[in-house]
C-alpha cells in the first residue's frame, strides 16, 4: 500500500565557488621582480626554476593585476602597485576564485522533515490525488519560502561539493516552490528500502503506521532562534537622539557602493507634515541613486485600510525612478512585510557592510524624538542582521531580488569574517556575547531579568497600555523589591490607559519603581537595560504590547552583553532626556 505525504518541491540553481591561495613559487616569484624587474628567463635563472613553471606562475599573478609589463628603459615584467601594496602592508594576497552553478531539485517531506534528491523518490501533483488515496493533509502552518529553504538547501549542497568549495546563495529570481505529495510504498518500508535521507522521525512514523494502520501527521517544525555571536563593538555605536539617527542614515546610504536597504514601519507621505528631515532622507537616497547603487524599500504596518503606506512608497518610488540612471534599481515594495521591526543596512563600500536595527521610522520619522538603535558592522554581527531581514522580507513574492542580494552578501560576510581580538578594549571596541531576541522572547527575558538583576533595571518603552501591568509594572516591580535603581520611562498611553490610571500605579509602586514620564521630547526609544553591562535594544514597546509566537519576526531585540554597554547607552540617554 502506498501512504503520500505532504511534501514541498524546491527548484533552483546555485552559486558554488571554489577558493584557493598562492603556492610558495608563486609568492617567491612576485618577489623576486618586486626586488629586480626583468624576464621570465632572468626570474628562471635566479629562482631555479623550469622557465615553464615561471610563465604559467607570471601569467595567473597578472590576471590578478599583481605582476605588469613595463615598456621603459626596455620591455620587462615587474611587480605592479597593486602587488607592491600586498608586499608592503603584509596583507595577504587576494584569493583566486571561481563560480560553478549547480541545479537543485530537492523534496521536503512533511511528517519527518527528511530532504531527498527529486530524482530518488516519487511525487505526485495535488491535482491528481484523490479521496481514495491515503493521504496525509498538508499542516496548517504557513508556506515554506525560500528563506525557510536555505538551511534544507545547505544540507542537501553539502555532499556535492568538491574541496575547496563553500555555497554562495542560491539565485532565488529563477526558484520553484511548489506543493506536491511524496509517495511511499508501506512494503518498501517494511524491507527497509528507503530513499536517502530519510529522517529517523519518518521512518519511526511510518512504522507506526504499518503497526495501527493510523496514517502519521503532518508538522511544522519549530523556528529556530539564532545563537549567539561573538562580536565586537564601540560606544558610538550605540546609536542615541533624532540628530544622530538622521546623521546616520546619511553617513550610511552615502558610503554605500551596491545596495541600501530600509524598512520602516510607516512611510511618510507629502503633506502639511512633510518636513525638511523627511527630505534630508529622500536627498540621500536620490544621491545614491545617482550612484548606481541599488535601493530596497519595505514597509511593516498592517494598519493601513486605506493603503496610504503603500501609495507613499509609489511616491517615494516614482520619485527615485526618475533620477537618472536610476532605472531598475529601485526596489520599493508596496506590500506591507508585516512586521513592526525598523531596519537600515548597505554595504559599506569596503568589502563589509553595516546594519541598524532600532526603534527608528527611516521613511517616516521627523527625528524629533529619543531613538535608540545599535549599528553591526563586523561582518558577523552584520551577516546575523542581514539574515533577520531577509527572514522578515521573504514572504513577499516581490522581493526576491532583494532576497537574494542579502543571502550572497551574508555568506560572504561570514566567509571573511572580522578577526576578533582577546583584549577588553582595542581601538575602543570590546568584545560582546550578542544574541537576537524574537517577540516571544522579550516578557520571557524582562522576568528573568527582574529576578537576577544585581545593581539596576532600566526600561524604556514609547508607549503604555491594556498590558503595562503584567508585561511590565510586575517585573519591574519583582526587581524593585530588591533593588535600588529600578526605573520605568515613556511618553505616551495607548488604548483605555488614562494619566489617572499610571498616576494610581506611580502611587502604588512608589519607592519601588520610578514611572518617569517623558513628554519633551518624546521618547520613542525601546530598550531594557540592567547592571553595567547588559542592553537590549528592541522593536517592541514593552509597556502596551505582548510578543506572539505566531509571528515571531514582528518584534525583534538585539541583547548585547559587554563591559560597560548599560552604563553607556544609560548616561547617553539620560543626557538626551535632560539636555
Amino acid at each position: 500500500m502506498k501512504v503520500y505525504l505532504p511534501a514541498w518541491h524546491y527548484r533552483a540553481r546555485a552559486i558554488v565557488q571554489r577558493t584557493w591561495g598562492w603556492s610558495p613559487i608563486e609568492e617567491m616569484i612576485l618577489l623576486a621582480l618586486d626586488r629586480a624587474p626583468g624576464t621570465i628567463e632572468n626570474v628562471a635563472t635566479s629562482l631555479a626554476i623550469p622557465t615553464q613553471v615561471v610563465g604559467s606562475t607570471i601569467a595567473r599573478l597578472m590576471q590578478f593585476g599583481l605582476v605588469e609589463v613595463r615598456f621603459s628603459p626596455a620591455p620587462q615584467l615587474a611587480t605592479s602597485t597593486i602587488g607592491q601594496n600586498f608586499i608592503r602592508l603584509g596583507g595577504a594576497l587576494p584569493e583566486r576564485t571561481e563560480d560553478r552553478e549547480i541545479h537543485i531539485s530537492l523534496v521536503l517531506e512533511k511528517v519527518g522533515h527528511s530532504v531527498f534528491r527529486n530524482r530518488d523518490v516519487e511525487t505526485a501533483p495535488l491535482y491528481r490525488m484523490t479521496d481514495a488515496n491515503h493521504k496525509v493533509n498538508f499542516p496548517a502552518g504557513p508556506d515554506e519560502t525560500d528563506d525557510t529553504m536555505a538551511a534544507r538547501v545547505n544540507q542537501f549542497v553539502a555532499g556535492m561539493l568538491r574541496p575547496g568549495e563553500w555555497l554562495r546563495g542560491v539565485q532565488t529570481i529563477n526558484s520553484v516552490l511548489e506543493r506536491k505529495y511524496l509517495a511511499i510504498e508501506l512494503n518498501d518500508v517494511k524491507n527497509g528500502l528507503l530513499p536517502e535521507g530519510a529522517s529517523q522521525d519518518l521512518i519511526q512514523a511510518l512504522q507506526e503506521t504499518i503497526s495501527t494502520g493510523m496514517l502519521p501527521e503532518a508538522s511544522d517544525p519549530q523556528p529556530s532562534r539564532s545563537p549567539a555571536i561573538d562580536t565586537t563593538i564601540a560606544d558610538e555605536q550605540l546609536i542615541v537622539g533624532g540628530d544622530l539617527h538622521l546623521e546616520c542614515f546619511e553617513r550610511i546610504v552615502g558610503q554605500a557602493e551596491f545596495d541600501v536597504f530600509v524598512l520602516s514601519t510607516f512611510v511618510a507621505p507629502h503633506n502639511e507634515k512633510y518636513t525638511e528631515r523627511h527630505e534630508r532622507v529622500r536627498i540621500a537616497l536620490e544621491q545614491a541613486c545617482l550612484r548606481g547603487v541599488r535601493c530596497h524599500l519595505f514597509y511593516g504596518t498592517t494598519l493601513d485600510a486605506e493603503r496610504k503606506n503603500a501609495i507613499a512608497m509609489q511616491e517615494l518610488n516614482v520619485r527615485l525612478s526618475s533620477v537618472r540612471h536610476a532605472r531598475g534599481s529601485i526596489l520599493a515594495q508596496r506590500d506591507s512585510v508585516r512586521s513592526h521591526v525598523k531596519c537600515l543596512a548597505a554595504d559599506d563600500g569596503q568589502g563589509g557592510a553595516v546594519v541598524l536595527l532600532g526603534s527608528s521610522n527611516w521613511l517616516s520619522s521627523p527625528f524629533s524624538a529619543v531613538e535608540v538603535s545599535v549599528e553591526l558592522n563586523e561582518n558577523l554581527a552584520a551577516a546575523a542582521g542581514l539574515d533577520l531581514l531577509r527572514s522578515i522580507i521573504s514572504p513577499l513574492s516581490g522581493a526576491r531580488r532583494s532576497i537574494e542580494i542579502l543571502q550572497f552578501t551574508a555568506s560572504e560576510l561570514r566567509r571573511t569574517r572580522s578577526p576578533l581580538s582577546p583584549s577588553t578594549d582595542v581601538g575602543g571596541r570590546v568584545p560582546v556575547r550578542m544574541s537576537i531576541l524574537q517577540a516571544d522572547d522579550h516578557e520571557r527575558l524582562l522576568r528573568t531579568v527582574a529576578h537576577e538583576a544585581d545593581e539596576r533595571f532600566v526600561c524604556c518603552t514609547n508607549k503604555v497600555g491594556a498590558t503595562m501591568v503584567p508585561g511590565l509594572f510586575n517585573p519591574a516591580e519583582v526587581a524593585g523589591r530588591r533593588l535600588d535603581d529600578v526605573r520605568v520611562y515613556y511618553s505616551r498611553r495607548s488604548g483605555p490607559i488614562k494619566r489617572r490610571h499610571i498616576a494610581a500605579h506611580r502611587e502604588r509602586l512608589n519607592g519601588v519603581v520610578d514611572l518617569i514620564a517623558v513628554e519633551d521630547p518624546q521618547v520613542h526609544a525601546k530598550f531594557l537595560l540592567w547592571d553595567k553591562d547588559h542592553v537590549v535594544v528592541s522593536t517592541m514597546n514593552w509597556g502596551s504590547q505582548s510578543g506572539s509566537m505566531d509571528n515571531p519576526l514582528d518584534e525583534i531585540g538585539v541583547h548585547l552583553e559587554g563591559p560597560g554597554l548599560g552604563t553607556s547607552l544609560l548616561a547617553k540617554f539620560e543626557g538626551q532626556i535632560e539636555g
